[in-house]
């Protein structure tokens, strides 16, 4: 493949049942972009809007086979280097297609090793050192060291635990009796850790989906939880560049995260960032996303 061809994969990509709001972010990282819409649902005049009639796929997402045939096709006809889905999105069938096809392009790419984000000790470490998104935390290794700090923040507080599997969880800690039960259940084994306090974020919430292409962060959407109003277009760009921010300083580089944002009275704050979803780069064939 020529150095021309390369570049031309590099900057085209293949979206998946997308909503609007990645139409529109993958445009705007400069993608030229393909949709693949189930033909049983009407089109969304955004999407529409965004994208030329000959460049939007109305597939039968139904029938599995047809639906990888078109994703396929059409890859290799146009010359198209990414495959971009949220798998959650979609039905096991329709998930797994296009996971297969995506893995498949990625196979034919010669990469480095797709970087995992970091635990949350170690995004919190990144976070305060840069500056962005600065959070008071301190780390533990063990719970007797928890509940010590937590006592001296004082409460109330949040503490990130890994299980024994190395799976971080988030316990908020209001009062003295809820630090009594935490310590209790991680103590029983549940949480051995390591620990990381923080101060208890405050402010409506939001989540926001990413996908990462090549090291360009493509927001998909910014989704209010609870109570939260919809974000001004000023908040909304504050929100955009502080995530973006965090998967720079990961050097995340591929893959899609979902990454909570509280909007505090010191601007955006990040309480947690993951892969929801795993990651098809760093998962054997047929071994699906993980629970």
């Amino acid at each position: 493949m020529s150095d021309n061809q390369s570049a031309q994969r590099a900057r085209r990509a293949l979206l998946v049942m997308p909503g609007p709001g990645l139409v529109r972010a993958a445009r705007a990282a400069g993608l030229e972009v393909w949709a693949a819409l189930d033909h049983r649902l009407e089109v969304e005049p955004g999407v529409r809007a965004e994208l030329p009639p000959e460049r939007i796929l109305r597939v039968d997402f139904a029938e599995t086979a047809a639906l990888r045939a078109v994703l396929t096709d059409t890859a290799r006809h146009h010359g198209i280097g990414h495959i971009l889905y949220l798998p959650g999105a979609l039905t096991g069938g329709a998930s797994a297609a296009a996971e297969a096809v995506a893995r498949e392009l990625a196979d034919g790419r010669e990469e480095a090793a797709v970087p995992a984000l970091p635990d949350a000790a170690a995004m919190r470490r990144v976070l305060n050192a840069s500056g962005i998104s600065a959070v008071r935390a301190e780390e533990a290794a063990t719970v007797a060291e928890a509940r010590a700090l937590a006592e001296a923040f004082p409460l109330p507080v949040v503490i990130k635990s890994a299980d024994a599997a190395g799976v971080w969880h988030t316990s908020p800690v209001r009062d003295h009796a809820a630090l009594a039960d935490w310590a209790g259940r991680a103590v029983a084994g549940r949480y051995p850790g390591p620990h990381l306090v923080e101060e208890l974020l405050t402010g409506p919430r939001f989540s926001v989906e990413t996908f990462s292409v090549d090291g360009m962060h493509l927001v998909a959407g910014i989704t209010p939880e609870g109570h939260a109003e919809p974000l001004s277009e000023e908040d909304r760009a504050g929100v955009r560049a502080t995530v973006r921010a965090l998967l720079d300083l990961a050097g995340y580089e591929s893959g899609t995260t979902r990454t909570q944002v509280l909007l505090t009275s010191r601007g955006s704050r990040i309480a947690a960032s993951r892969e929801p979803y795993g990651n098809p780069a760093r998962r054997p064939a047929g071994s699906g996303a993980p629970a």
